[in-house]
């Protein structure tokens, strides 16, 4: 795998995301107070697209059917046994990249 640049923190401050794709694959990047993860931008449920929903209380909304996923970990809210695929972030300045 390799870094791909994919924003600057300066674009994405803390409580807010954004998507991104890599190689074809949609991403959704997020910012929780402070530390950036980033996961696979459909939802498990019926691949509704991540980046369309909300970002609240470090949770990624999904828009079609409202699951919520704890951006810390990348599980359900309600079932942590559903997860989305976490891809490793690096920040460098100001620079984030995405091993992907």
């Amino acid at each position: 795998m390799a870094l791909v640049r994919v924003t600057t923190l300066t674009s994405l401050p803390p409580g807010s995301m954004i998507p991104a794709t890599i190689d074809g694959k949609d991403l959704v990047i997020c910012n929780d107070q402070g530390t950036v993860h980033a996961f696979d931008g459909l939802c498990p449920h019926r691949n509704g697209p991540l980046w369309q929903g909300n970002f609240v209380d470090g949770r990624i909304v999904c828009p079609w059917h409202a699951w919520e996923f704890r951006c810390d970990k990348g599980c359900l809210d309600y079932n942590s046994d559903i997860t989305l695929t976490r891809f490793p972030v690096v920040i460098l300045g100001d620079d984030v990249f995405v091993d992907a």
